[in-house]
Protein backbone atom coordinates (compact mmCIF):
# COMPACT_ATOMS: atom_id res chain seq x y z
CA UNK A 1 0.00 0.00 0.00
CA UNK A 2 3.05 2.22 0.64
CA UNK A 3 4.28 1.98 -2.85
CA UNK A 4 0.67 2.81 -4.12
CA UNK A 5 0.76 5.83 -2.20
CA UNK A 6 4.47 6.79 -3.40
CA UNK A 7 3.37 5.87 -7.07
CA UNK A 8 0.19 8.06 -7.03
CA UNK A 9 2.34 11.31 -5.13
CA UNK A 10 4.88 11.24 -7.65
CA UNK A 11 2.54 11.18 -10.31
CA UNK A 12 0.87 13.67 -8.97
CA UNK A 13 4.21 16.06 -8.86
CA UNK A 14 5.02 15.02 -12.10
CA UNK A 15 1.59 15.75 -13.25
CA UNK A 16 1.69 19.12 -11.40
CA UNK A 17 5.16 19.86 -12.91
CA UNK A 18 3.35 19.56 -16.39
CA UNK A 19 0.34 21.42 -16.09
CA UNK A 20 2.29 24.32 -14.69
CA UNK A 21 4.54 24.57 -17.49
CA UNK A 22 1.91 24.01 -20.31
CA UNK A 23 -0.30 27.11 -18.26
CA UNK A 24 2.85 29.39 -18.51
CA UNK A 25 3.62 28.73 -22.16
CA UNK A 26 -0.29 28.93 -22.72
CA UNK A 27 -0.55 32.58 -20.84
CA UNK A 28 2.78 33.63 -22.62
CA UNK A 29 1.01 32.94 -26.04
CA UNK A 30 -2.46 34.38 -24.88
CA UNK A 31 -1.40 37.17 -22.72
CA UNK A 32 2.22 38.31 -22.12
CA UNK A 33 1.84 40.45 -19.06
CA UNK A 34 -0.20 37.89 -17.57
CA UNK A 35 2.76 35.69 -17.53
CA UNK A 36 5.11 38.08 -15.90
CA UNK A 37 2.62 38.37 -13.14
CA UNK A 38 2.97 34.07 -12.74
CA UNK A 39 6.75 34.83 -13.09
CA UNK A 40 7.18 37.50 -10.33
CA UNK A 41 4.97 34.97 -7.91
CA UNK A 42 6.63 31.12 -9.24
CA UNK A 43 7.19 29.95 -6.02
CA UNK A 44 3.96 30.46 -4.81
CA UNK A 45 1.88 29.13 -8.08
CA UNK A 46 4.85 26.20 -8.44
CA UNK A 47 4.01 24.74 -5.45
CA UNK A 48 0.37 25.42 -5.33
CA UNK A 49 -0.24 23.36 -8.58
CA UNK A 50 2.05 20.80 -7.38
CA UNK A 51 0.16 20.53 -3.89
CA UNK A 52 -2.77 20.31 -5.56
CA UNK A 53 -2.42 17.81 -8.84
CA UNK A 54 -0.45 15.76 -6.12
CA UNK A 55 -3.69 15.61 -4.00
CA UNK A 56 -5.62 15.37 -6.96
CA UNK A 57 -3.81 12.49 -7.57
CA UNK A 58 -3.33 10.95 -5.01
CA UNK A 59 -7.00 10.93 -4.02
CA UNK A 60 -6.75 8.07 -7.11
CA UNK A 61 -6.42 5.35 -4.41
CA UNK A 62 -9.93 5.38 -3.61
CA UNK A 63 -10.51 2.96 -6.94
CA UNK A 64 -8.16 0.70 -4.91
CA UNK A 65 -11.05 0.18 -2.65
CA UNK A 66 -12.52 -3.03 -4.17
CA UNK A 67 -15.55 -3.52 -1.88
CA UNK A 68 -16.66 0.45 -2.99
CA UNK A 69 -19.03 1.24 -5.82
CA UNK A 70 -17.81 2.22 -8.95
CA UNK A 71 -20.24 5.38 -8.66
CA UNK A 72 -19.20 6.06 -4.65
CA UNK A 73 -15.75 5.94 -5.56
CA UNK A 74 -15.95 8.67 -8.50
CA UNK A 75 -18.37 10.81 -5.69
CA UNK A 76 -15.45 10.68 -3.05
CA UNK A 77 -12.82 11.18 -5.34
CA UNK A 78 -14.54 14.18 -6.65
CA UNK A 79 -14.69 15.73 -3.33
CA UNK A 80 -11.71 15.09 -2.03
CA UNK A 81 -10.07 16.50 -5.71
CA UNK A 82 -12.47 19.67 -5.55
CA UNK A 83 -11.64 20.03 -1.54
CA UNK A 84 -8.41 19.70 -2.19
CA UNK A 85 -8.22 22.60 -4.59
CA UNK A 86 -10.20 24.60 -2.81
CA UNK A 87 -8.03 24.11 0.42
CA UNK A 88 -4.78 25.04 -1.83
CA UNK A 89 -6.37 27.92 -3.07
CA UNK A 90 -7.70 29.28 0.40
CA UNK A 91 -4.21 28.85 1.51
CA UNK A 92 -2.23 30.53 -0.90
CA UNK A 93 -4.80 32.95 -1.96
CA UNK A 94 -5.58 32.17 -5.65
CA UNK A 95 -7.85 34.07 -7.73
CA UNK A 96 -10.85 31.85 -8.19
CA UNK A 97 -11.10 31.50 -4.26
CA UNK A 98 -11.75 35.76 -4.07
CA UNK A 99 -15.53 35.40 -4.23
CA UNK A 100 -18.43 33.08 -4.38
CA UNK A 101 -19.41 33.02 -8.12
CA UNK A 102 -15.13 32.31 -8.70
CA UNK A 103 -15.40 29.40 -6.15
CA UNK A 104 -18.35 27.91 -8.07
CA UNK A 105 -16.94 28.51 -11.69
CA UNK A 106 -14.22 26.35 -10.38
CA UNK A 107 -16.12 23.92 -8.16
CA UNK A 108 -18.01 23.27 -11.51
CA UNK A 109 -14.79 23.29 -14.28
CA UNK A 110 -13.04 21.02 -12.00
CA UNK A 111 -16.44 18.68 -11.81
CA UNK A 112 -16.24 19.21 -15.90
CA UNK A 113 -12.78 18.07 -16.29
CA UNK A 114 -13.14 15.18 -13.83
CA UNK A 115 -15.96 14.04 -15.03
CA UNK A 116 -13.82 13.66 -18.90
CA UNK A 117 -10.99 12.14 -17.51
CA UNK A 118 -13.06 9.80 -15.85
CA UNK A 119 -15.15 8.70 -18.64
CA UNK A 120 -12.19 8.87 -20.66
CA UNK A 121 -10.48 6.01 -18.27
CA UNK A 122 -13.73 4.25 -17.99
CA UNK A 123 -14.46 4.12 -21.86
CA UNK A 124 -10.79 2.93 -22.33
CA UNK A 125 -10.49 0.24 -19.15
CA UNK A 126 -13.91 -1.13 -20.89
CA UNK A 127 -12.30 -1.66 -24.30
CA UNK A 128 -9.32 -3.05 -22.86
CA UNK A 129 -11.52 -5.87 -21.01
CA UNK A 130 -13.68 -6.15 -24.13
CA UNK A 131 -10.34 -7.15 -26.06
CA UNK A 132 -9.23 -9.46 -23.00
CA UNK A 133 -12.82 -11.38 -22.99
CA UNK A 134 -12.52 -11.60 -26.99
CA UNK A 135 -9.27 -13.26 -26.61
CA UNK A 136 -9.99 -15.86 -23.53
CA UNK A 137 -12.94 -16.65 -25.67
CA UNK A 138 -10.64 -17.29 -28.46
CA UNK A 139 -8.53 -19.81 -26.97
CA UNK A 140 -11.62 -21.59 -25.02
CA UNK A 141 -12.41 -22.04 -28.56
CA UNK A 142 -9.04 -23.30 -29.57
CA UNK A 143 -8.97 -25.54 -26.54
CA UNK A 144 -12.53 -27.37 -27.32
CA UNK A 145 -11.97 -27.49 -30.75
CA UNK A 146 -8.29 -29.30 -29.93
CA UNK A 147 -10.02 -31.57 -27.35
CA UNK A 148 -12.82 -32.51 -29.90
Amino acid sequence: MFKLIKKYLLEGIGWGCFILVVNIIYLNLTSPETTYQVIESFPTTALSTILSVMGIVSTLIVYEIERLHIGLKLIIHSILAIGILLIVGFSFNMDYTQNLRDILINIFSNMLILLIIWTAYYMKEKREIKQINEKLLEKSLEIKSDTE
